[in-house]
């Protein structure tokens, strides 16, 4: 059977590019990989620092008027991943000082877990998996 090795990139839809891209970028000190401007559809993709994963942002021309509802079918959340337990309180300082709210770190049976909101409302979170 052939194996995944990881997560190559995560792609969130967006309703306004550029309040999403400097939220990333001001969040995550995220890097521009891409800036695609279009009429119909506007891409991005960002580099987080010391990780292979990449972030696309879209927005789209015709898109619905409601904001990220994670009851309807499609993603619940997105969990980025975090080094250490430490890591998830650093996190927790860092975001406070950003003003973005979030949960405070909650322990769940895999690990500890931060939850907040991008610009959107989609839902994202930081997660320290316990070592098994």
């Amino acid at each position: 059977m052939p194996r995944v090795s990881g997560a190559s990139h995560v792609s969130f839809s967006v309703r306004d590019l550029p309040e999403a891209l400097e939220w990333f970028r001001r969040v995550f000190d995220a890097e521009v990989l891409l800036d695609e401007p279009g009429d119909e559809r506007a891409a991005a993709v960002l580099s987080l620092p010391g990780t292979d994963l990449l972030v696309g942002l879209t927005q789209f021309a015709e898109r619905p008027d409601h904001p990220f509802d994670p009851r309807h079918t499609g993603l619940d959340h997105f969990a980025f991943a975090v080094e250490s337990e430490a890591a998830v309180a650093e996190w927790a300082a860092q975001l406070d000082a950003l003003r973005v709210e979030h949960s405070g770190p909650i322990p769940v049976p895999p690990g500890v877990i931060l939850n907040f909101k991008g610009p959107d409302g989609i839902a994202l979170a930081l997660l320290w998996r316990r070592p098994t």
